[in-house]
């Protein structure tokens, strides 16, 4: 089989000093995700006590970037090994280091998910893995080879979790809300439910939506990712809008994977939409946070990073697309924290045992 042509062409070519500020500014995932993870795996879940556990020796976090999830998952295993092709990333994840329920130093290794054997190979890891993870990552995977991999190297009724925090829409705010899109210079109403929310990739925000100037800020951040960077989004970020609805499957594969039966096969979703699911929060719960912290955020999108690089001449400045859609933003707000969050799709395997 020839070797998959990449499909992200941004994180893998970090530098040190931004794969540094992603780890620094994107968050990591909540316990619930974990816990839902874990208990389609385990009999009896460990969470929320992470402790070593005999059905969890070792874990394969693919795509972990400078390993924020690989961190928390490492809780409760013996073993952990975070991949990553970008060697900024990998580098970002063993400065901030991590250690196993076990008490083992995380393994970091340079690699892709299509190559999973020579990642294993490369971290001393024999014997297979238990559970292979991926979070905001299987988008960017060439999903064939993928699942060729996993089949080798999981272990029999091992696990493999992938999931994403995926689009929302404008409806969220109820059928007769309206909001403001900016078109060029001139403001535009439009009716709720005719635009979709477009993300900066690996992120998303959904603004609480009992905040007083919640239509005002979600404008300007539709503007931000309708408008402005629009242009510079990629076909894989499409299934990660969509909920991975569209991911390819291991039966759907050609030739079909049979290693993982489909009616072993669990898809979550929370908050869809834009609808919270149980009334209250998002299922990943929500964050506080001010403007500073939403330019940092908004900073370490991939499309903000293709924009900047075909603007040098903008980028860091004043006329910077992040700064001045925050800017915009702390002028409806001024120092005022305000609440965020965002859907969560979260798709489980089991190998055959």
């Amino acid at each position: 089989m020839p070797a998959p042509t990449p499909s992200d062409p941004t994180f893998r070519s970090y530098s040190p000093p931004s794969a540094t500020a992603y780890l620094r500014a994107r968050g990591t995932y909540s316990t619930p995700l974990y816990s839902e993870i874990l208990a389609h795996h385990l009999p009896r879940p460990t969470i929320p006590d992470p402790s070593p556990n005999p059905d969890l020796h070792t874990l394969l976090d693919l795509g972990c970037g400078p390993g924020n999830s690989t961190r928390d998952l490492a809780l409760y295993f013996q073993r952990a090994v975070g991949a990553d092709p970008s060697e900024a990333m990998i580098a970002a994840a063993r400065a901030a280091g991590g250690r196993t329920g076990g008490g083992e130093a995380i393994r970091w290794v340079v690699g892709e998910a299509e190559g999973m054997e020579g990642v294993l190979e490369r971290s001393g890891v024999e014997g297979g893995v238990d559970m292979i993870t991926a979070g905001m990552a299987a988008h960017w995977f060439d999903m064939r080879a993928f699942w060729a991999q996993a089949a080798r190297v999981l272990n029999p009724g091992g696990t493999v979790a992938l999931w994403t925090v995926a689009s929302l829409y404008c409806r969220e705010w109820g059928p007769l809300h309206h909001f403001v899109h900016f078109s060029g210079a001139a403001p535009v109403l439009v009716a709720c439910g005719a635009l979709p929310l477009r993300r900066a990739d690996a992120f998303v925000l959904r603004i609480d939506p009992a905040h007083p100037s919640a239509p005002l800020i979600q404008s300007h951040l539709f503007d931000l990712e309708l408008s402005v960077l629009a242009p510079y989004s990629l076909p894989p970020l499409e299934l990660s809008r969509n909920y991975y609805d569209a991911l390819p499957l291991p039966w759907s594969s050609s030739p079909p994977e049979d290693s993982f039966p489909a009616s072993l096969f669990v898809r979550k979703t929370w908050d869809r939409d834009g609808v919270l699911s149980n009334g209250e929060d998002f299922f990943g719960g929500s964050e506080e946070i001010s403007t500073e912290d939403l330019e940092r955020q908004l900073g370490t999108a991939s499309m903000v990073t293709r924009w900047r690089a075909a603007h040098p001449e903008l980028g860091g400045t004043a006329r910077d697309c992040v700064k001045e859609c925050v800017g915009r933003i702390k002028d409806v707000v001024g120092e005022e924290r305000f609440r965020v969050g965002g859907g969560t799709a979260l798709l489980l395997f089991r190998k055959r045992a």
